[in-house]
This record gives C-alpha cells, sequence and structure tokens, in this order.
C-alpha cells in the first residue's frame, strides 16, 4: 500500500506542476504522459523468466528544440508478466526505468518519429540494462510506438499507446514574448 502511494504521488506531482495553462499565450515545453503497453520475449523465453507482460508507464517529457522536433524524457513503471508454463503459477513483476529521445519528422499535430532509449529493468530481484530503438506515430495527445528492448541475453519488443494531458507543441510559436 505504501509503494502504491508513492508511486501515486510520484505521478501526481509531475501533472499538477507541468499541465499546460489554457490561458497561457506561450505552450511550456514540459508535458506528462500515460502509456498502456505489453512486452513480448523473442526466442527463448525461459532465459526471460516470462511469456508477456503487461503494464503501464508514466513518462515526464521535455521538448528540446524550438521547432519542437526532438524530445527527451524519463520514464518509470510496473508490468506484471504472465508465463504459460504449467510449473510456474506465481506472479512476478517487472520495474523499467529509462531515458529516451525522440525525434518527431513533421511539425504538426499528426507526425512520425523515431527515438532511442536506455533504461534499467528489475525483474525477479535482478538488474538488466536496455537499449530500446523506437518508431511510432503521434497524434495530438496520442502516441502509439513499438520499441525493440536489445539486452545482452535475450531481446523483446514492446508495443503501446500513450495518452499526453497536453498537446505536444508545434514550433509554430514565436520565440519572444
Amino acid at each position: 500500500m505504501k509503494k502504491t502511494f508513492i508511486l501515486f504521488i510520484i505521478v501526481c506531482i509531475p501533472y499538477i506542476s507541468f499541465c499546460q495553462n489554457k490561458q497561457n499565450k506561450y505552450y511550456k515545453p514540459y508535458r506528462f504522459s500515460i502509456s498502456g503497453l505489453t512486452k513480448f520475449p523473442i526466442g527463448e523465453t525461459n532465459s526471460y523468466g516470462f511469456d508477456m507482460g503487461i503494464g503501464i508507464m508514466g513518462e515526464l517529457i521535455y521538448t528540446l528544440d524550438q521547432k519542437a522536433k526532438y524530445e527527451i524524457s524519463l520514464e518509470a513503471g510496473f508490468m506484471s508478466t504472465l508465463s504459460y508454463s504449467e510449473n510456474s503459477n506465481d506472479i512476478k513483476y517487472l520495474i523499467p526505468a529509462g531515458i529516451n529521445i525522440h525525434y518527431y519528422f513533421i511539425d504538426e499535430a499528426f507526425s512520425p518519429f523515431i527515438g532511442i532509449g536506455y533504461g534499467i529493468e528489475n525483474f525477479d530481484n535482478k538488474n538488466k540494462y536496455v537499449l530500446k530503438p523506437t518508431i511510432g506515430i503521434s497524434y495530438e495527445k496520442i502516441k502509439v510506438f513499438a520499441r525493440y528492448g536489445i539486452i545482452s541475453e535475450y531481446n523483446s519488443i514492446e508495443i503501446g499507446i500513450s495518452y499526453s494531458f497536453k498537446e505536444r507543441p508545434c514550433g509554430c510559436f514565436p520565440t519572444n514574448k
């Protein structure tokens, strides 16, 4: 219960602090998003320890440039893992955290993007470092993405959908106030 409360506070404080004020004429470069995703190990799943994971991620995003083409973000989340093995009845959890950089091809409401992420995953009290190339599309407050997780022993695919609490800036705002 204590961990749930701390996670709730961690998720709410950035949302309250960085949500866009509708009266504000100029866009703030910070925004917060929540993602639902699923993770599929590739290859031999015994080395991964599960067959599928489902979870939620929170992401604090910062737009780096005036043209709104580059973003950097910090993410953390919680995943529950599922195993199809008859010998494995216990539920295990995966706790991912990382940093991402995305490049948006078009400066519009709809834009495809690519990115790269680097993070850590804690599964079964073991930390693994992971590199995650990303592709996706963004439309206003919604983002759909796919990531390929590269770890030394095994790889995985993550597919997710994300909702931002305010739109990605378009880069069309004046640079002076």
